[in-house]
């Protein structure tokens, strides 16, 4: 993600360059250099760069992938440990009212 971060970057600088070399260095051409080079950038990394947004977007969709799987690894240990503390209680652990023993 980071290497996709700076290689944007560094086509929008160069696109700026491109803008100030091309003429457009005078303080009222400031804006429209900056605009030019925006666009510019944005067509270039929507080409060029799409290897690398597709490996970012690879990446983080199995680092949320594993998170979910930890989550449900999770829950799954918790429900087996309550599952046996229900196990190793003692059956003759009832109220006469028929209700559990922690409830009263």
């Amino acid at each position: 993600m980071v290497r996709y971060l700076i290689l944007r970057t560094l086509i929008f600088v160069g696109c700026l360059a491109l803008t100030w070399l091309l003429g457009l260095r005078d303080r009222e051409e400031q804006l429209l250099a900056v605009v030019i080079a925006a666009v510019a950038s944005l067509v270039i990394s929507a080409v060029v760069l799409k290897p690398f947004r597709q490996q970012a977007s690879a990446d983080i969709a199995e680092r949320v992938d594993r998170r979910v799987e930890r989550k449900r690894e999770k829950a799954a240990r918790s429900d087996e440990a309550v599952e046996d503390a229900e196990l190793r209680r003692p059956a003759g652990d009832v109220d006469e009212g028929g209700s559990d023993s922690d409830f009263r």
